[in-house]
């Protein structure tokens, strides 16, 4: 089991705005149950839809019998009574199950007050991003001239045909929405899940490796505020829905225009849910966030696949949510994002051949 320092995991929280006093008791409790915790392995409750189909049914009580005298007989119907179709009887037994061990995890996650950290463990010199999330369309590459389109209950486009969300909010793009939410994923890690945690807009600009001035804050202050008005349907046959879930359940700022400026901001807890059972993918940060958008939404793509699959380019085009419109020039572009993703250094090699794009690690 990986030693884990409880001072250092203190001083890390009093160093993102906690008070020390909860500081002390957060670190102590978590020291505390960590091992049981872990042997447990709360991950793997999330892992398979088979693991939730074990969790047990509700069971239906037969009507009990009386000894009271018969009534007479009812007039018998000719009209059959409806019912439900077994395929929709079915999935909602599923749901109900999987709704039960969802619960049943984020209470356990909160009891032991459990960070991201504890569920998917990666470096600080990682960043991470669930692969349900990186094969959508959920961050676009359009034309940042463009204007950003407010949209209402749109279906966003998923590689994976059994992961369906529908988005409300202002669109997100790859170029800045995606890295803003992959910081506060790590600013996150290591707190408890659902609790507050604070960064200026310096740190987040350095760790963003943007410039440092009013320009880049407010860029940066914008990206918040749409990752907070977000709001995401999402379904698939691991999870079941979830519903209204947003990328960020809080965003502010304490004292605006004081030195002592802060940024506030709470992750959702049943983000969990989209890391559990090892479903997320871990990446350099130094090399992936000097990727151009549509290189990086590649290799969003062949990172979350343990074998990198080829992919069909108007597959690669609908998980951008590009809207070039001839597809000789889509190919070209992908064919810029092939070679840039090669001397990046994330993977040994990536081409297009035909209408395919390919990738070697």
């Amino acid at each position: 089991m990986e030693h884990f320092d409880e001072a250092a995991y203190r001083d890390s929280l009093i160093a993102r705005g906690m008070e020390p006093g909860l500081a002390t008791d957060v670190a102590a409790n978590v020291a505390a149950n960590r091992p049981r915790l872990l042997n447990k392995s709360v991950t793997k409750l999330l892992d398979t839809p088979e693991a939730m189909a074990n969790e047990p049914a509700t069971a239906i009580k037969a009507p009990s019998k009386t000894s009271s005298a018969p009534s007479a007989p009812a007039p018998k119907s000719t009209r059959k009574p409806k019912r439900a179709p077994q395929g929709e009887v079915s999935q909602k037994e599923s749901q109900a199950k999987r709704d039960a061990v969802l619960q049943k995890t984020m209470e356990e996650v909160k009891k032991e007050q459990l960070s991201l950290f504890d569920i998917a463990p990666w470096d600080d010199d990682m960043r991470a991003i669930p692969n349900d999330i990186a094969r959508t369309a959920l961050f676009t590459v359009k034309n940042k001239r463009k204007p950003r389109e407010a949209l209402q209950g749109q279906p966003i486009y998923s590689y994976n045909q059994d992961v369906r969300i529908t988005f409300s909010g202002i669109e997100l793009r790859a170029e800045d929405d995606e890295l803003v939410w992959q910081q506060m994923l790590e600013y996150s890690k290591r707190f408890p899940i659902g609790l507050p945690i604070s960064f200026t807009f310096y740190e987040l600009c350095t760790d963003l490796g943007w410039p440092i001035n009013g320009k880049y804050y407010k860029k940066a202050e914008d990206s918040l505020t749409r990752l907070q008005a977000s709001a995401l349907q999402f379904q698939s046959s691991r999870l079941g829905t979830l519903v209204s879930l947003s990328l960020l359940r809080r965003f502010g700022i304490l004292d605006r225009g004081k030195r002592s400026s802060r940024c506030q901001v709470e992750l959702e807890e049943e983000m969990v849910y989209l890391f559990a059972g090892d479903h997320y993918t871990i990446f350099v940060w130094e090399k992936y966030r000097k990727l151009t958008p549509t290189a990086r939404r590649l290799f969003d793509y062949f990172a979350s696949h343990k074998q990198p699959f080829p992919l069909a380019l108007d597959k690669f085009q609908q998980m951008c949510g590009s809207d070039t419109a001839r597809a000789a020039k889509w190919k070209e572009q992908s064919k810029a994002a092939c070679s840039e993703l090669t001397n990046s250094g994330l993977v040994a090699g990536s081409w297009v051949n035909g209408d395919m794009i390919y990738c070697k690690r």
